[in-house]
């Protein structure tokens, strides 16, 4: 069978799964998992509203859990404080690992359904092994400014790379096209041991590519790392790695040691809610968020504006120099924007490269 006809034939399988969970899930109603708390589906924050528009997502099914139970009532009171609607997966509804892409690729797809002013812009992810404990940040102020259109994808990687337990996904057709592919990944290459997190390992791949996707350009210019203790912070066996004002705390990792460690996060923020809380103002994670963004777009459009010199350079002018160094900017804004050092390093060898070559035609 030509290969062409396999991928189409496999990509609509997909299509048809899609739009099979969204009717399912339809038939659900948003989990509110705080009995005493008004419903998680308000629009409307009792801090100041939802101006980007964000909604929370995660899943638990299966044999109860209170300790997760207890960790998802700490994002649902985090999304009531700041009007966001927060959306549990409470059925098993794929094979294995890929609950979470198919759960989100519903999701997305019945944003896009609706009216743009009716939509979320982007959700949020949370494993139910995390728990809030600084409930004073807002979720939007992570994610790009929205002039940044290009990203679609926010999150944060470890030694393993990309962990997808936080992650922030735009509600766009370029989020649909590449949960697709990732869900699709191991039918297209089944012979691909994608290790014991199949889901995440996929997304990884699929978020590397630089060719095909929904113009040809793959998915890697979509995303972006930011830097993981800033929006997923690890308890480690010994100690947790953040400091007060971090916004939650994640588990991934501990196996049987998961639970004590989170018994005990859990006692603090149910018995002591204001230990670990500190206003955003203090905690300057705002700033932090803003000085990121602008230092990416900052290298982002240098890039362009070289790159553009480039194309524009008449026949023999040298380029060589400033083409490797632009090809060097973009790939640590694709890979290393989590390392400012990193990035900033590869900006001023772009201006190196660009002072270089000009003073040459003179």
């Amino acid at each position: 069978m030509p290969q062409g006809f396999t991928k189409r034939a496999i990509g609509a399988l997909l299509t048809a799964t899609a739009l099979l969970l969204i009717w399912r899930i339809s038939n659900y109603d948003v989990t509110s998992l705080a009995p005493s708390s008004s419903s998680s589906n308000s629009q409307t924050a009792k801090s100041g509203g939802n101006p980007r528009r964000i909604a929370k997502v995660s899943m638990l099914y299966g044999n109860p859990n209170s300790l997760y139970e207890r960790a998802l009532q700490s994002h649902e009171r985090h999304a009531q404080r700041w009007g966001y609607p927060m959306y549990v997966l409470e059925e098993d509804i794929s094979e294995g690992f890929w609950n979470k892409p198919s759960y989100v690729l519903s999701l997305v797809i019945q944003e896009l359904a609706k009216p743009p002013a009716k939509r979320c812009e982007w959700l949020m992810w949370v494993d139910a092994d995390s728990i809030i404990i600084n409930p004073a940040i807002p979720a939007d102020i992570w994610l790009p400014p929205p002039d940044l259109s290009e990203i679609h994808f926010v999150a944060s990687k470890d030694q393993n790379g990309l962990n997808t337990g936080i992650v922030f996904f735009h509600v766009h057709p370029w989020t649909v096209s590449m949960l697709v592919e990732t869900l699709g990944y191991p039918l297209y290459l089944p012979e691909i041991d994608l290790g014991r997190s199949a889901d995440q390992e996929a997304m990884a791949r699929i978020m590397k590519k630089t060719t095909g996707g929904p113009k040809g350009e793959g998915y890697a210019e979509g995303m972006v790392y930011l830097p993981r203790p800033w929006i997923n912070t690890y308890e480690w066996h010994h100690a947790y790695e953040g400091e007060k004002g971090n916004m939650l705390v994640h588990f991934p990792g501990l196996e049987e040691d998961r639970w004590p460690h989170m018994a005990n996060w859990l006692d603090i923020v149910e018995k002591t809610p204001l230990e670990w809380e500190m206003p955003l103002k203090e905690s300057g994670y705002d700033e932090l968020a803003r000085e990121f963004w602008a230092k990416f777009r900052a290298a982002r459009d240098l890039a362009n504006s070289v790159q553009e010199d480039i194309m524009l350079s008449p026949t023999g002018t040298s380029t060589s120099l400033r083409q490797a160094a632009v090809n060097n900017v973009r790939t640590a804004l694709r890979e290393h924007a989590d390392e400012p050092e990193l990035v900033q390093q590869q900006v001023d060898e772009l201006k190196a490269a660009v002072r270089e070559e000009l003073s040459g035609r003179y």
